[in-house]
């Protein structure tokens, strides 16, 4: 059995409890796929929210050896229209996604995805448009209010989403110079499994610059669930951040064929929640899941993770095929609250459940 007593909760379970979750990366490469974007992220940047519709392309090319159609394209808001091809696009042949951002929304920082239904797939492809809509024009540091020195930037740690083990993510980022000199920008101390750059790399007062990234979870140590990389930010040569970036890894699920996937493990749980009614603040809560692997080959779990440093949970490294085990441990409820959701997340081999997602609540009184 393995043990964890301190493991960071990864967001992601946070939108399985909003109902978001998608296991769909954004931008992966390594494996086969039928359309290959020139981007699945586009910045509007910012603008004023008076200014009118904003409009935007995403370009693909048909890189299999079969004709492939675009079902249909869902937003993720009304205020975001795309527009496609209904025809067969042959092997070879390239098009584009229109998209029109309506810009009636009022002022605020939007991030929209699109979601790309092929014919080709059972998994659909994912876009995103973002930017910030203002009413007047604000000092550039508090549209980036992450700030490294001369740098802003929108977020100290960005999100790269979710990666397959063994592929990778290429994505982008925006930085600003805050500052009133110009600066030269490089990297050291980069992350075995990071690759960045950034462009231009002399940055003028007031002006922006975009930072490219790929996270490649093939090189370096073998990492699994929530992982953050960095790499040390210079100015001319002196250290003045930290380039951060989270992603959740997971097992290899999109490339596989339908005998693989039949093959495959499987996860049950006698129960996905459970409630532990009113205690007082320093019980102990019990945490006994049984977990059934119907599968065909034996369930691994890579890792477990939880938001408390309070848990303290033992949990089987594997169940064999038609094998059952359990999780089971204790939390400590160290702090009052009326309302408390504990979140475990087992990161598993899966490719049905990559993610599994027990939810614990309940209310801790003072006394």
């Amino acid at each position: 059995m393995r043990k964890i007593s301190s493991i960071k909760l990864w967001f992601i379970a946070l939108l399985c409890v909003s109902g978001i979750l998608d296991y769909t990366a954004w931008a992966q490469t390594g494996h086969t796929t039928s359309l290959k974007f020139d981007k699945v992220v586009h910045n509007f940047g910012k603008f004023l929210a008076s200014s009118g519709k904003k409009h935007c392309e995403f370009k693909y090319t048909n890189i299999s050896d079969q004709a492939v159609v675009i079902n249909n394209i869902l937003s993720s808001c009304g205020c975001s229209v795309p527009e496609w091809n209904k025809a067969p696009i042959k092997p070879g042949e390239s098009g584009v996604i229109k998209v029109t951002y309506l810009n009636d929304q009022g002022a605020y920082p939007f991030d929209k995805t699109l979601t790309v239904y092929v014919s080709s797939s059972t998994k659909p492809i994912m876009l995103r448009i973002i930017g910030v809509a203002y009413d007047k024009e604000k000092p550039i540091s508090e549209l980036y209010p992450a700030h490294f020195g001369p740098l802003g930037m929108k977020s100290s740690t960005q999100n790269g989403g979710q990666i397959e083990q063994g592929l990778k993510k290429a994505l982008k980022e925006n930085i600003v110079n805050i500052s009133s000199k110009k600066i030269n920008i490089s990297f050291a101390n980069t992350d075995p499994a990071l690759e960045i750059s950034v462009s231009p790399s002399s940055i003028a007062p007031g002006e922006s610059a975009t930072i490219s990234y790929t996270i490649n979870t093939s090189k370096g140590k073998q990492r699994w669930g929530k992982n953050i990389y960095k790499a040390t930010m210079l100015n001319d040569g002196k250290s003045i951040g930290t380039f951060a970036t989270e992603a959740t890894i997971v097992t290899p699920y999109t490339s596989l064929s339908k005998e693989e996937k039949d093959k495959a493990a499987q996860v049950f749980l006698d129960k996905s929640s459970f409630t532990f009614g009113s205690i007082k603040k320093g019980s102990k809560i019990p945490v006994n899941v049984t977990i059934s692997n119907p599968g065909k080959t034996a369930l691994k779990i890579y890792k477990v993770e939880t938001g408390e440093d309070s848990m303290d949970l033992n949990y089987p490294a594997q169940i064999l095929a038609g094998g059952k085990a359990t999780v089971k441990g204790s939390i400590s409820a160290n702090k009052a609250d009326p309302d408390k959701v504990f979140i475990i997340t087992l990161v598993t081999n899966s490719p049905d459940r990559p993610l599994v997602t027990i939810f614990v609540s309940g209310s801790i009184t003072e006394s």
